[in-house]
């Protein structure tokens, strides 16, 4: 009985319950939605402890405004006691979201600000134990009186909301990226809204710039709408498998409320309104001596003209302070008449009326007197409504600064009243005003009491408003609190001014019946959304799809008899009748095609064998063909043939067949280009000249028909070179006869095959001496001419026809005279027939004759860089040869290479010398190599390799110092050679394998590399280039294998890593 009697007398619900009452069951509800989520991560359940904790928090709340009873003031140890946790864990929901990468970090965090929290709480519980308590009407709540510790754990939540809702969202995004960046800020923007806005709104309206009702709708509708976003971004980007019904229940029941919310709030300023108006008829009643019914606890009344108060029915000792309500009194009738001053001449009544105000007026005279002088050129009516407005402004400051002012302890409020008016901007005319006050906190120069000194200042903010303005008025009496609403009755027409009070409790429970309504109706719809939906949606929503997603598993396994039951026929039983269909539909195909591929088969197996058959034949038709080709190389390598022995002029030639093919594991090529050089001595035995021939050819047709022309046409300039300087044989003939026989008798050979061999070549004799230079051209790309780094063409137009076709024009032999460091460039068409789009369906194939002067300066005449130039601008569809001829060769030794025979000296010592020099060279070489000059090495090699191109020791050598200066054609070429000679070398296979790698032809590595793997299994470096090999060739497989296998022998190759990776991006 004594408890139920504490329930009626205490427990008094009002809007502010309701509020309180919905916050905490929504927070329990979007926790508990967290909470029951399957094998949760980390950053799950903080979100879930953190929200749990923020309904416990809003549950002081619900204590606080259900009980109108001085214990509810201990509500501030729930919340206290549980906001600082429910911050911290959401922090570390960030932290971890959508993963924990700094578990250390975060768990030290989570240590620190918990030990902070433990600390902050005791220190408070502490504090606040026998701590005075007082009644905030501004909030309709009970608290403790204990300012300065409320102040600093203030600060401390600030704290905890920069560190959890600013610092640790801001460092988690910059180490996060894309989308996942984009849904922490959102998580962010959705704690700013439903953390910091609320604390800002708590301030404003504590201090009464916001009216508490507009503040604590606010407050619900933010922390509901940061409860939505939360909801809307984890159903939708969670990582964890999350129920639908969840998702239903959790975003209807938290938009219902906010829908319930705004018609509460509504609903409670209705009432309000209907109690301030009944409250008004009973103060009309009450003042004509009528009998009220209605709680009215006292009457004061006071008569402005004979400045008498009427104090029948007014208790001081229980009922609130006379001198605040005489103050209110006066203010009420100055508003009243300060309005009602007539328009015309307002400004002039209104400074008189300003000259008879009161004193505790003085702030607001002030302010009027300051208006007016701001203002001059406001008048009459538009005065009267600017001040109005400034007016109801400035009440706003006046009613926060009274707050304010009255939370100071009377110890305190000298200096931090002081302090506080000094910095109000708005409250300036207050402070103005009230200065001589401060001087030692003296009034009027006397010494006062702290208690009494601050009760004299607060009475200078009193509310400056009209006529029934409701007023909340207190008054305590040792253990007992009396709590009144006051309305003020101004009364024109008798001239005096009246106040009514009626019992505080009285308007509780006045509002008690409707709240308790607003809430059994939040009961009900809570209990139909949490269990009565689920019922409803489980029939009709959620076994249906559980039905059909279980149908869908089943499929997945390979059981194709499935059929979902039809419960009804809306959107999903339609679709799970159109997956009945399907399935059904899959169910027949699949037995069709068991029964076409039961038949196929042995379809299959009958073709396989004979395209195994045809397969077989073509291969041993290729190994024919490959023979063929093989043997014609063979026949085609010797006659392509630098034979010059000049000490004055240098001739070397680069040589790419098209044609590439593989025979019995020897790689060879084939084409109708050849380069073929040697020395002539011409003139008399007395008098003769020394000239270095130099031909490049290029034979009609592709492959072994271009081949067969190279070959005839090799085979005839070796004869007439070999005929021409046999036994050191000097003939008597002029350079051009010479070139003039040897085209006739090569026409006359040419022309008989009736135009199917045809060849294209320049013919050039250069006199070692003097660099005259003899030389035809029959229908051959131009000779280039590369002298002091620029390159022009030697020829202008076309002088004779192709070898082996009858020539509109007279043959003619064209002279020209070399100057030292010139050099000739002579190549086939291969060398300007280029794909210059290789990467396209469509060919685009090079049309600018100019473009190859470019490339023989770019590569300043060297035909080596002349070919790596000619790969980047274009693909090569043709036969490649280039013949380069230098005049003017510093000569190494004078006596080397000369076709002259020396009649004092014997063959053997010719032998010998020979030898000697070759071996002298080839040391020389091999010395500048150690010694670190690879580019001299090389061009000694090259020299070398020029005359003795079969010499294995120069092969070697050149190949791997090609190689070693990155000159990968180069190092192709030699190294292939080599190889031909040597197949066991496993390290000039990888040699081989990179260079070709270098140049994009990946099958020609992947070849040499296999060759590595199968004599060395165990090389790291060529296993990890076989496996990025295969990768740049997209078999994925075959490289990740490789990949495999290479860090199952060395876990930490960070190579073989890199190449996992990027076949994992490409997969």
């Amino acid at each position: 009985m004594g408890e139920t009697g504490f329930v009626s007398n205490n427990v008094f619900l009002n809007y502010y319950s309701f509020g309180s009452l919905l916050l905490f069951l929504t927070s329990m509800l979007v926790s508990g939605v967290f909470l029951f989520i399957d094998r949760k991560v980390s950053s799950t359940k903080h979100l879930a402890i953190g929200i749990f904790f923020l309904g416990i928090f809003q549950f002081g709340y619900v204590i606080a405004t259900f009980l109108y009873h001085p214990f509810a003031a201990y509500h501030r140890w729930i919340t206290v006691g549980f906001i600082l946790p429910a911050i911290l864990h959401i922090g570390q929901f960030i932290a971890r979201y959508p993963k924990n990468d700094f578990p250390k970090f975060n768990q030290i965090t989570t240590i620190v600000l918990w030990l902070i929290a433990l600390f902050s709480i005791g220190y408070f519980c502490f504090s606040t134990w026998n701590a005075s308590v007082k009644y905030y009407f501004t909030a309709h709540r009970w608290d403790f009186n204990a300012e300065n510790i409320n102040n600093k754990i203030a600060n401390i939540v600030f704290s905890y909301m920069f560190i959890n809702f600013f610092a640790i969202p801001i460092w988690r995004m910059t180490h996060l990226s894309g989308k996942t960046r984009w849904i922490v800020f959102a998580f962010t923007v959705s704690f700013l809204i439903g953390g910091t806005l609320p604390v800002i709104a708590n301030f404003l309206g504590n201090d009464g710039y916001l009216e508490r009702s507009i503040y604590f709708t606010s407050i619900v509708l933010l922390f509901m709408t940061a409860f939505f976003i939360i909801l809307i971004l984890y159903l939708n980007f969670s990582v964890e498998k999350t129920s639908f019904m969840l998702e239903i229940v959790g975003i209807t029941f938290v938009t219902v409320l906010i829908v319930m919310q705004i018609l509460i709030y509504i609903s409670n300023q209705d009432k309000e309104f209907e109690y301030d108006t009944l409250s008004r008829i009973r103060v009309e009643k009450a003042l004509e001596g009528e009998s009220v019914k209605g709680g009215i606890s006292y009457i004061f009344k006071w008569n402005h003209v004979e400045n008498s108060f009427d104090k029948e029915r007014y208790n001081p000792k229980i009922h609130p302070d006379q001198e605040q309500i005489e103050i209110d009194f006066k203010n009420t009738l100055l508003y009243e008449e300060m309005f009602n001053l007539s328009e015309n001449g307002f400004r002039e009544s209104l400074l008189e009326l300003m000259d008879h105000s009161h004193e505790n007026f003085g702030g607001y005279k002030y302010f009027i007197i300051n208006f007016l002088d701001e203002h001059p050129n406001l008048e009459d009516k538009n005065l009267k409504l600017e001040l109005s407005k400034e007016l109801s402004g400035l009440n706003l400051h006046v009613i926060a600064a009274s707050n304010k002012l009255d939370n100071i302890f009377a110890e305190d409020f000298c200096t931090e009243g002081k302090d506080y008016l000094e910095n109000s901007k708005k409250l300036k005319m207050f402070r103005v005003f009230l200065e001589y006050h401060w001087d030692f906190c003296k009034s009027d120069g006397r010494d006062i009491r702290p208690a009494i000194f601050k009760k004299k200042v607060l009475n200078y903010f009193r509310p400056f408003v009209p006529s029934f303005t409701r007023y909340y008025r207190g008054k305590n009496v040792g253990d007992h609190n009396f709590h009144y609403i006051g309305f003020v009755k101004y009364d024109r027409e008798r001239n005096n001014v009246s106040e009514i009070g009626f019992s505080y409790r009285a308007y509780r429970e006045f509002i008690h019946p409707t709240a308790l309504k607003q809430i059994i109706v939040l009961g009900v719809v809570v209990v139909m959304i949490v269990f009565l939906f689920p019922l409803f949606f489980r029939t009709s929503l959620f076994s249906p799809l559980k039905d059909l997603l279980s149908g869908v598993e089943r499929v997945n396994g390979g059981n194709f008899e499935v059929q979902v039951p039809i419960r009804i026929k809306d959107e999903i039983g339609f679709l799970a009748n159109s997956f009945n269909n399907m399935v059904s539909s899959i169910r027949d195909a699949r037995k069709e095609l068991q029964d076409y591929a039961n038949y196929l088969a042995i379809k299959v197996r009958l073709r396989t064998e004979e395209l195994s058959e045809k397969i077989e034949e073509l291969q041993n038709l290729k190994i024919q063909q490959d023979g063929d080709y093989f043997l014609t190389s063979l026949l085609a390598k010797p006659l392509n043939y630098n034979a010059n022995k000049s000490t004055r002029i240098s001739t070397r030639f680069l040589l790419r067949q098209k044609k590439q093919f593989e025979f019995k594991g020897k790689r060879a090529d084939l084409g109708g280009d050849i380069c073929i050089t040697g020395n002539l001595r011409l003139g008399t035995p007395s008098d003769y000249k020394r000239y270095v021939f130099a031909m490049n050819g290029d034979a009609m047709g592709k492959s072994m028909q271009g081949a067969g022309g190279a070959l005839v046409i090799g085979v005839m300039v070796n004869s007439i070179l070999a005929r021409s300087a046999a036994d050191d044989r000097i003939l008597d003939t002029s350079p051009e006869q010479w070139l003039m026989e040897m085209y006739e008798e090569l026409n006359s050979v040419f022309k008989s095959f009736d135009g199917s061999m045809v060849v294209s070549a320049s013919f050039f004799l250069i006199e070692e001496n003097s660099g005259k230079t003899y030389y035809f051209n029959a229908e051959h790309p131009f000779t280039v001419l590369y002298r002091g780094g620029r390159a022009v063409f030697l020829e202008s137009s076309l002088m004779l026809r192709k070898i082996g076709l009858e020539s509109e024009y007279a043959f003619q032999v064209f002279t020209t005279t070399l100057r030292e460091g010139d050099v000739l460039i002579i190549g086939s068409d291969g060398k300007d027939d280029l794909d210059l789009t290789p990467d396209k369906d469509t060919r685009s194939i090079n049309e600018d004759e100019t473009l190859f002067l470019k490339i023989v300066e770019a590569g300043k005449g060297n035909i080596e860089q002349i070919e790596q130039l000619i790969c980047k601008k274009g693909e090569i569809i043709d036969d490649l040869s280039l013949l380069r001829i230098e005049y003017g060769v510093p000569q190494l030794n004078s006596e080397k290479n000369c076709l002259k025979t020396d009649k004092t000296k014997s063959p053997s010592l010719n032998l010998n010398e020979g030898v000697s020099d070759w071996n002298a060279s080839y040391s020389h070489a091999r010395q500048l190599y150690r010694n670190g000059n690879v580019k001299e090495a090389i061009h000694e090699l090259m020299d070398l390799y020029s005359k003795m191109p079969e010499d294995s020791k120069v092969i070697k050598l050149l190949g791997l110092l090609s190689f070693k200066d990155k000159d990968y054609v180069t190092a192709v070429e030699i190294l292939g050679k080599y190889l031909e000679l040597n197949s066991e070398l496993s390290e000039y296979w990888y040699y081989f394998s990179i260079a070709n790698k270098k140049l994009g032809r990946f099958s020609e590595a992947i070849s040499a590399s296999e060759k590595v793997a199968i004599k060395q299994p165990d090389n790291i470096n060529n296993l990890v280039n076989l496996s990025d090999l295969y990768r740049l060739q997209r078999e994925y497989v075959r490289a990740k294998e490789i990949a495999i296998k290479i860090l199952n022998v060395d876990p930490q190759n960070e190579n073989a890593k890199k190449i996992l990776k990027q076949i994992e991006n490409k997969i």
